[in-house]
């Protein structure tokens, strides 16, 4: 049954509508910062965009539904709000405090992002719900790191010491996690939205600075 979904998924991804026809409203800078909290995660996974609201290249609800599923247990709006609440107010980050000697908020916050960019693409929230969700992370992000570098490092390092427990099927991926910010910090990567959108952005006053 996976293999078939997969293949479904693969084909769907393949000729599904361009997103960006179907989603072509103007991002602002500070909305481009925001959706940019989920670029490691979005770097590693195939068929992935940056930059925009909807995360797939390609229209592909179902695709979203089975990674909420499979990877958060979410299978509805109401799970799915419910994931986001324990992302913002627990996650792992206070446990991982004491081992890390900080919490890394950048651990629970990329994926929250992550997860609102899932959500909508699967249904579970519309347009203007998802920039209200998206917009809470802000100000707990933006206070805790003054770089790109230093959100990643505690990204890295939060899955480091989560992957110590999340089970055998997860060993092995921290390099392309590695990897994927090795990519996003390259100061000669062009495509990389941290070099299109700078850390400092989110302090700035907030502008209209292109479309999906």
């Amino acid at each position: 049954m996976n293999l078939w979904i997969l293949a479904v998924t693969l084909v769907k991804m393949a000729i599904g509508r361009p997103a960006h026809k179907r989603y072509p409203a103007v991002l602002t800078s500070h909305q481009k910062w925001i959706v940019s909290l989920d670029a490691i995660l979005t770097e590693r996974n195939w068929g992935g965009r940056h930059l925009a609201l909807y995360p797939l290249k390609r229209i592909n609800p179902m695709q979203s539904r089975v990674s909420l599923k499979t990877g958060w247990g979410v299978t509805s709006p109401e799970s799915f709000h419910s994931t986001l609440q324990w992302l913002a107010t627990e996650g792992h980050r206070m446990q991982l405090a004491s081992v890390l000697g900080r919490p890394p908020v950048a651990w629970d916050f990329g994926r929250y992002v992550w997860v609102v960019r899932a959500g909508f693409a699967a249904g579970y929230v519309d347009e203007p719900g998802a920039w209200r969700l998206l917009s809470t992370v802000v100000a707990p992000v933006a206070q805790t790191y003054r770089s790109w570098q230093q959100f990643a490092d505690d990204f890295v390092a939060g899955r480091e010491l989560w992957m110590r427990s999340a089970g055998s099927e997860w060993s092995g991926t921290q390099e392309d996690t590695v990897s994927a910010v090795r990519s996003l910090l390259d100061p000669t990567n062009g495509e990389s939205p941290w070099q299109q959108v700078p850390w400092e952005t989110i302090y700035q006053v907030d502008q209209q600075i292109g479309r999906h």
